[in-house]
């Protein structure tokens, strides 16, 4: 329902999932008529002048997992195509007994400017935006992190 919510959270980077520009500012538009005036939308993204995706390889991304049953899963990631804002990549998964599987994906890096832009031209005021989760200043942080903080207007009424 419009005006219904305090505050909204977008985690694990869902707003780079939304890759289409009318697509993103369609959800920020959603968001801001489901926020009370002063709620907050809270959410991350990757920062894309820290590059994170050149490290996503087979050797500086692999890991071992453990599962609850005892087992393993061994992951990686491998970038496929790079460009435009946009890096598409494919999740590589081999789980103990040989059995493989991938998941393909892309995710548009936003930069902190057209972060801010979209946002603010949804209807909300941009608090503060960090560099990363200990809210470093932006571009000083480790996790390569956009975390932005933004406060809902009150909307005009006709």
């Amino acid at each position: 329902p419009a005006r219904a919510y305090d505050t909204a959270l977008l985690t694990s980077h869902v707003s780079q999932f939304l890759t289409d520009d009318r697509e993103w500012s369609a959800a920020l538009r959603a968001l801001r008529w489901a926020l009370r005036p002063g709620g907050r939308l809270i959410f991350d993204s990757r920062d894309p002048a820290d590059r994170g995706w050149t490290r996503w390889n087979p050797v500086d991304s692999r890991r071992t997992v453990p599962l609850p049953d005892g087992t393993a899963v061994e992951t990686w990631t491998e970038v496929t195509a790079v460009g435009g804002g946009l890096v598409s990549f494919t999740q590589h998964y081999v789980f103990t007994g040989g059995e493989e599987r991938t998941s393909e994906a892309t995710m548009r890096f936003r930069t902190e400017h057209e972060l801010r832009a979209s946002v603010e031209a949804a209807g909300f005021d941009v608090d503060r935006i960090y560099g990363g989760w200990a809210r470093e200043p932006v571009g000083l942080g480790q996790d390569g992190e956009l975390i932005v903080i933004a406060v809902a207007r009150p909307q005009r009424t006709a």
